[in-house]
């Protein structure tokens, strides 16, 4: 069975051969484990689709979300957000510019794609001609509410929404819209079958449920009416639950708590239990906090407890997800690396 086939089944309710792995964010991993530079990563396409093929291929990965990293995903220099570099780090936005209502003129959704965005297409569009056919592979397109955080600012946006400058609000999330449907467009071209919409930061912590139903699922949901929604599912929205429904947004809380791990808790798992994601399997997750200091040993054994509650128990064939593999250094990406290896002898037992 191969990895595309694998991932079918389990979102489907079928058995497959073996649980798949997922991966979430792995941009440091690969190119502390590989050798690669921040800059050849973010700037030669070639050089970050061979990464992100090598890493796929030596661990055996069934789903992975690929060619990760912020600056790539259309809110780069190119539209007026500015970027800083800190030594062989991946760069974080420190200014961003859409100050006033005035400023609305000056930000324009793009002809062509150019700058980082544009690597960002070569190099999906290489690695999907590469090795499309056999693995599950999506991408982010970033949602309106995301593309908002980069334009005005994480703080500032939330503001706007607290302080009732919601005609402004309003104002630059119509442009945010425009900007998800341009990026979208643009990586569905590259011929991906996966993609998601993603609001990176869509976080029970930044966003209340009603907030996000209210003002924010509008734009979220026109933008799926241009792409299509099963070209573009709207994954993060599963943590905010139904409209008017406490315990289904309770419920999104615990696919949260569980998506990412944030309890590392077999609990967690239970809890998510009847709720689902759209674009992921079910998910018995590793954190990033786990794999880096967790032993094999105790990955294992909360791998089994986990496994065994819901194949053996429940009858559901779950993916094994690690959300998060990072590394700050060559040497704590091998340790990383013999982690996930023991991880997928398990997996292959």
């Amino acid at each position: 069975m191969i990895p595309r086939e694998r991932v079918w089944k389990t979102m489907h309710g079928y058995k497959p051969d073996k649980l798949p792995i997922v991966i979430g964010n792995s941009n440091t991993f690969i190119c502390q484990y590989y050798g690669i530079s921040v800059k050849d990563f973010l700037t030669k396409p070639d050089i970050c689709a061979e990464g992100n093929i090598k890493f796929l291929k030596e661990f055996e990965i069934d789903y992975s979300l690929i060619v990760n990293g912020y600056i790539l995903y259309g809110c780069g220099p190119e539209i007026g957000v500015k970027w800083r570099f800190s030594g062989n780090n991946f760069p974080g936005f420190v200014e961003s510019p859409l100050k006033t209502k005035a400023d609305l003129t000056k930000i324009k959704i793009p002809i062509r794609p150019s700058g980082y965005f544009k690597n960002y297409l070569d190099a999906i569009q290489l690695v999907n001609k590469a090795v499309g056919k056999t693995y599950h592979l999506s991408v982010s397109i970033l949602g309106p509410f995301a593309i908002a955080c980069f334009i005005r600012g994480i703080q500032e946006a939330l503001m706007d929404l607290m302080l009732d400058q919601q005609d402004f609000f309003h104002l630059y999330m119509k442009l945010c819209t425009n900007l998800s449907v341009y990026f979208g467009k643009n990586i569905l071209k590259t011929g991906v079958r996966n993609p998601i919409l993603n609001e990176i930061f869509l976080t029970a912590e930044m966003i209340r449920p009603d907030i996000y139903h209210n003002v924010i699922a509008p734009y979220d949901d026109e933008v799926q009416r241009q792409l299509g929604p099963d070209n573009a599912p709207n994954s993060f929205k599963a943590f905010m639950g139904k409209p008017n429904d406490l315990e289904s947004q309770k419920g999104g809380r615990y696919m949260y708590d569980a998506f990412f791990a944030s309890k590392d808790s077999l609990e967690a798992i239970k809890l998510a239990l009847p709720y689902s994601m759209p674009g992921f399997p079910f998910p018995v997750t590793i954190s990033g906090r786990a794999l880096n200091s967790w032993s094999n040993e105790k990955l294992i054994s909360f791998l089994k407890q986990a496994s065994d509650f819901l194949v053996k128990e429940n009858g559901i064939y779950p993916s094994i997800s690690l959300i998060s593999v990072q590394a700050e250094s060559p040497e704590k990406a091998t340790e990383i690396a013999n982690k996930i290896n023991a991880i997928k002898a398990f997996r292959d037992e």
